[in-house]
């Protein structure tokens, strides 16, 4: 269905665009609106020797200056299997986003004053891979996840002399453990408890937030932008964070947190700091609460006993069954667990539907309060609480919260 937009206006075509006028493009001097230059017309890099797709007559690389068409002759000319750069400049992010570097440093500069590629002949080779079997990226995943550069140890034999000969690991000798994106840690969570949408395309979705940075006051405008309300199914909630609505002036704190970039920025590579602060959120924020109780609840249901419940727990945390060494030690605390949630009984969890809000009017200096409603809570399908489960289920939940917090989770190793 289409949506229905309460405040949209009718978009009406300009005028003058409707008779097929344009305005002409000058170049402005030391950029400056009110210095334009000489004028200039529509064209590509004729440094690269790849001609436009319908040129004008006496230029290959000059874009026919007409109001339809422009944008479409430059995305054929950029997806064009001779275009040098294109190919190379995707493949070279593809494999930034797998081991951590490029092969050629600066992707956001991938000309002559960027970092000249480590190995230019694989880079070559990789791109032309990539455009003989039709641009398809999880074809181009593949090859590189099942190279031996990819699947080598993540220690070498002679670290000592390793890093004297290459200090910043340009050579790819062995295996860096990469920790996951911020994207891909959250998608990992529900991953693994099975609450992953993995649907396509559509509108944003607003996942759940700690609720003290959703309901805070933002000032926009001399007044208070509304409070952050998520989307109110965990179909919606639940989809991947490529899908997640970004809020200017309101970053997701756990994103924010494992160094997701500012969407205001060009982003060249993900910056992966290790901080004092991603200890607390992964221990103690909703996020990771909530999915914990996913899995428990998870795991119970598929399975009756403790010993095979812990098993299922590692097995979707990690991907392998734990040895019996970490399986006898993970079920004494659980164990132990149950008898501490036997004892302390959870405080349930509200959630409002109508804050108060106090402001100082901007003219008379007077302050005033109103109430702003959250209807969106007013029916809400909330996740699962520690007082909406069991002691028993608490308990596990505890394990599977351990399991998240450990480098075998939150890395690739």
């Amino acid at each position: 269905p289409v949506p229905n937009f309460l405040n949209a206006r009718k978009l009406r075509m300009n005028a003058r665009a409707n008779n097929k006028w344009r305005p002409d493009s000058r170049i402005l001097c030391g950029g400056a609106l009110e210095a334009p230059g000489d004028k200039v017309t529509p064209g590509v890099l004729s440094a690269l020797g790849v001609p436009v797709d319908g040129a004008a007559k006496g230029d290959a690389f000059q874009i026919l200056d007409a109001l339809d068409g422009r944008r479409l002759a430059l995305a054929k000319w950029i997806a064009n299997p001779a275009n040098p750069i294109t190919a190379r400049s995707i493949v070279n992010r593809v494999w930034q986003q797998h081991f951590g570097h490029p092969l050629a440093a600066n992707p956001n500069n991938f000309g002559a004053k960027g970092g000249k590629p480590t190995h230019p002949e694989l880079l070559d080779w990789l791109a032309a891979d990539f455009v003989e079997h039709g641009w398809k990226f999880k074809r181009l995943h593949r090859l590189i996840m099942q190279s031996d550069t990819y699947r080598q140890s993540g220690t070498h034999p002679q670290a000592a002399k390793l890093a004297v000969a290459d200090p910043n690991h340009h050579l790819f000798a062995f295996r860096v453990p990469r920790r996951l994106s911020a994207e891909e840690l959250r998608d990992s969570l529900l991953k693994a408890t099975g609450e992953l949408n993995t649907a396509l395309g559509g509108l944003p979705v607003l996942p759940e937030i700690n609720m003290e940075v959703a309901l805070q006051p933002r000032m926009i405008q001399f007044s208070l932008s509304p409070a952050y309300q998520p989307s109110r199914t965990p179909a919606e909630r639940n989809r991947r964070t490529i899908y997640a609505y970004r809020v200017r002036g309101q970053a997701n704190p756990f994103l924010e947190t494992f160094n997701q970039p500012n969407p205001n920025d060009s982003c060249e590579a993900r910056v992966a700091e290790t901080v004092t602060p991603q200890v607390f959120t992964l221990l103690n924020s909703s996020v990771t609460s909530d999915r914990a109780i996913a899995l428990a609840l998870r795991t119970e249901k598929e399975f009756d006993t403790l010993h095979l419940q812990v098993k299922r727990a590692v097995q979707l945390a990690y991907g392998r069954v734990p040895d019996k060494v970490e399986w006898e030690r993970l079920k004494q605390y659980v164990t132990k667990m149950r008898a501490y949630h036997a004892a302390h009984e959870p405080a349930p969890v509200k959630y409002p539907t109508a804050i108060t809000r106090s402001l100082v009017e901007e003219l008379t200096g007077q302050p005033f309060e109103y109430e702003e409603i959250l209807p969106v809570f007013e029916n809400y399908v909330r996740d699962k609480k520690p007082a909406d489960v069991s002691a028993n289920t608490r308990a596990l939940a505890d394990l599977c919260l351990l399991l998240f917090n450990s480098n075998e989770f939150v890395y690739v190793y």
